[in-house]
């Protein structure tokens, strides 16, 4: 589900960086992790499921003095806030985007046995 991936990599180190990174400005992987000390397949991979997550898009893609195609990515999270009440974690985000899970608490769902 998605909600449960969502709340996953909110929590993650790499990922916390990586939103934060992008909340202002579109950044590349590269720059991402020079500047925010996570390891560059490291970053390439977490990039990938927050893209995934629809919690980052490419923002733009630049040329460089080399002649490569690289992706600038910027946040679409604005907000995000994970309670506990009456026995289950809800999850609210707020994005800048349209999204289906918009502004609203979504109880994450537990597997049980």
């Amino acid at each position: 589900m998605r909600e449960k991936a969502i709340s996953r990599l909110l929590t993650d180190d790499y990922a916390e960086r990586i939103l934060v990174a992008t909340y202002f400005y579109p950044r590349s992987v590269q720059e991402i992790s020079d500047k925010y000390d996570i390891p560059i397949a490291a970053c390439y991979r977490k990039m990938h499921d927050l893209e995934d997550a629809g919690l980052v898009e490419t923002d733009k893609i630049v040329t460089t003095s080399k002649g490569k195609n690289m992706k600038l990515y910027k946040s679409q999270l604005k907000s995000a806030c994970i309670m506990f009440q009456e026995g289950h974690f809800k999850i609210r985000l707020e994005f800048n985007t349209d999204e289906d899970i918009n502004n609203r608490w979504i109880k994450i769902p537990i597997p049980t046995r």
